[in-house]
């Protein structure tokens, strides 16, 4: 394996390249654990999640075997809850996987293989061990990133009465749609937001836009804890892999400036503002870089 400084970074290029529907999302989320856990055996990780798809299908018995004969049992209601009840049953009650309620903005809540190994995180990392668990099972989870929280769905059509979301923070709990709207109703108006759903809160989103929000959530973590250096490891692969957010390059000009590295800095802010030249804050930053250029030249 290449050692250099700079191979993790490279794996997560050639992986944040692929197109979106080629994405492995254990895969990526086990990849950010490069940042602060070095040598960290993936595979491992990869076949703790088999082994708990395994223990799910033997709790399933002949309802896995229909799942596999029949499309048509993954749009039905019944059978639809009773395997999300399974699954609940068997991550959270069994194997103990809940919301880290005690110290919810611990890094490590946000890394995949700690919440395996831990048994709590974030509402995303925990949803990630329930979809890629159902991707194994063929079954049709989708997450859906609702505001200040994230679940998973089971799509059904609405002549079966619409979709069953299952809440991975709270112990597996199973929602109906309108309980999962008023849940989140609720919360928007306890974190002083406007209290109410917006229909587009519930598209199911693709592997890269979750890698994306897990990847925000460590950033956001980092800079409250003032970690600037694994800031800047968290954004460096924020811009490889959503190069159509060029703010990402704006975040990682100020956390290269503030750590020391001028002209890396000068070049992130550069390109940012040569890929959103209306945004308000660009005549602020090179106004910024102009000084800083001025007092770099007055001291050689």
């Amino acid at each position: 394996m290449d050692t250099t400084p700079f191979a993790p970074l490279l794996r997560f290029a050639t992986f944040a390249a692929r197109p979106d529907a080629q994405l492995d999302l254990a895969q990526g989320a086990l990849m950010m654990a490069d940042i602060a856990y070095a040598d960290l055996n993936a595979a491992h990780y990869q076949r703790r999640l088999g082994a708990l798809a395994t223990v799910v299908r033997e709790a399933l018995g002949t309802n896995a075997r229909r799942l596999r004969r029949s499309s048509r049992a993954l749009r039905e209601r019944t059978v639809a809850t009773r395997v999300l009840e399974t699954l609940r049953e068997t991550l959270a009650d069994h194997e103990g996987l809940s919301g880290n309620t005690e110290d919810y903005y611990d890094p490590r809540n946000t890394y995949l293989h700690e919440t395996l190994d831990r048994g709590v995180g974030l509402p995303i990392t925990l949803s990630v061990i329930y979809l890629e668990v159902a991707r194994r099972l063929g079954i049709p989870l989708r997450g859906v990133g609702l505001p200040s929280h994230f679940m998973v769905k089971w799509p059904l059509p609405r002549e079966e009465g619409g979709d069953l979301y299952l809440d991975a923070f709270h112990g597996g709990k199973i929602l109906d749609a309108s309980e999962c709207r008023a849940f989140i109703t609720e919360l928007m108006g306890a974190t002083g937001a406007l209290p109410y759903f917006d229909p587009r809160w519930s598209a199911p989103l693709g592997a890269r836009a979750i890698l994306t929000r897990m990847l925000n959530n460590l950033k956001v973590i980092y800079l409250h804890r003032g970690e600037s250096r694994l800031a800047l490891e968290v954004v460096d692969r924020l811009v490889l892999l959503r190069p159509d957010m060029p703010e990402e390059l704006r975040d990682r000009g100020l956390l290269r400036l503030a750590l020391g590295e001028p002209l890396l800095a000068a070049a992130d802010i550069a390109t940012y503002a040569e890929r959103a030249p209306a945004a308000p804050e660009v005549g602020r930053l090179r106004r910024r870089m102009a000084e800083l250029r001025e007092v770099r030249a007055s001291l050689n």
